[in-house]
């Protein structure tokens, strides 16, 4: 770890100890304003941080290796909660002075952290009064949790955000498969067989609706629609991107297990983004979910397929750091 002292010598990171801070982000046209500090493994183990999709195995065994060769938590986890009075109006009494640091990311972010200590760090974890939900860090924690049961730490913390539903907003992921044999004439008239298709230019083939995804394969791009006796009564098997694991991923291109499947990518559809799969050889667009969709499925103990969602705001890494040991 001398590397991790050598950075407090020159003042490149500030030691604090027994607080939580209030961190606030700007990204555009959103502002949102939680609190970081130490997340329990054991609360994530025993179910009250919980889970709405699956993890990749190849990526939670690099991450794993990552914190046992850097011997950090690095990169925050974020959560959610149901909107609650309570969170929300203690925080906004910390965020009326001057923020103890203040920055802007190469990418335009402003970051904003005030660190509270003492009883005042106490009330503000205590108008937590419920579970909290994953936002962005399945891989973490999960990760996280293997490196602690392997070094027999019981009482591991790794650093986490927690914000209030009404802070957050989410995109989709689109799914991008890379399969140079794919028969594209064979593939749309199958896809075609099951669902409704329009085929439209590049630029409108984007979802507007939750039961609507935009699609290419190969230079063909689409408007795929389900139908309304296509969608089931229960909430979890409804939810569109399992309707686009079911109806379309599987019957058509024989991807039935995401988590597993080469052929098989994912990218975020962020803001400014024309194509979301450049040099793919097919994709499907969903329309984002909601908070509530997240709440509702973790509560019931379900989950989703890998990379559902996109949750803003991200917390950058090195934001704040804990060391594992």
């Amino acid at each position: 770890m001398a590397w991790l002292a050598d950075c407090e010598v020159r003042q490149v990171l500030k030691k604090v100890e027994e607080a939580v801070i209030v961190y606030r982000q700007t990204s555009g046209g959103l502002t949102a304003t939680g609190l970081l500090g130490d997340l329990s493994l054991a609360a994530y183990a025993t179910g009250h941080v919980k889970p709405h999709e699956k993890t990749i195995a190849k990526s939670q065994q690099k991450m794993a290796q990552y914190m046992r060769t850097t011997r950090v938590f690095g990169n925050p986890a974020v959560t959610t909660i149901p909107d609650q009075g309570d969170l929300s109006l203690a925080l906004e009494a910390h965020t009326t002075g001057d923020p103890d640091s203040t920055f802007t990311t190469v990418d335009g972010n402003l970051h904003e952290l005030w660190v509270v200590t003492g009883d005042n760090a106490l009330r503000l974890c205590e108008s937590i009064s419920t579970d909290v939900y994953i936002t962005d860090g399945h891989h973490r924690l999960a990760s996280a949790t293997l490196v602690a049961a392997e070094e027999e730490r019981p009482d591991s913390h790794i650093l986490a955000g927690v914000f209030p539903s009404h802070e957050v907003r989410l995109r989709a992921f689109a799914r991008c498969i890379s399969d140079p044999a794919i028969d594209e004439e064979a593939a749309v008239a199958k896809l075609g067989s099951l669902i409704d298709i329009e085929a439209v230019s590049p630029n409108d083939a984007r979802p507007r609706s939750r039961f609507e995804f935009g699609a290419a394969i190969g230079q063909q791009h689409f408007l795929v629609r389900i139908r309304e006796e296509q969608i089931p009564d229960d909430h979890h098997a409804a939810l569109n991107i399992n309707l686009l694991q079911d109806l379309i991923l599987g019957p058509v291109f024989g991807i039935t297990q995401p988590r597993l499947d080469e052929r098989l990518g994912f990218t975020a559809d962020v803001a400014g983004l024309e194509q979301p799969c450049a040099g793919a050889d097919a994709w499907f667009l969903p329309f984002h979910l909601e908070a509530e969709d997240v709440i509702r499925v973790a509560d019931a103990g379900q989950t989703m397929p890998p990379k559902s969602t996109w949750f803003e705001p991200k917390l950058p890494s090195g934001l704040c750091i804990r060391p594992i040991d």
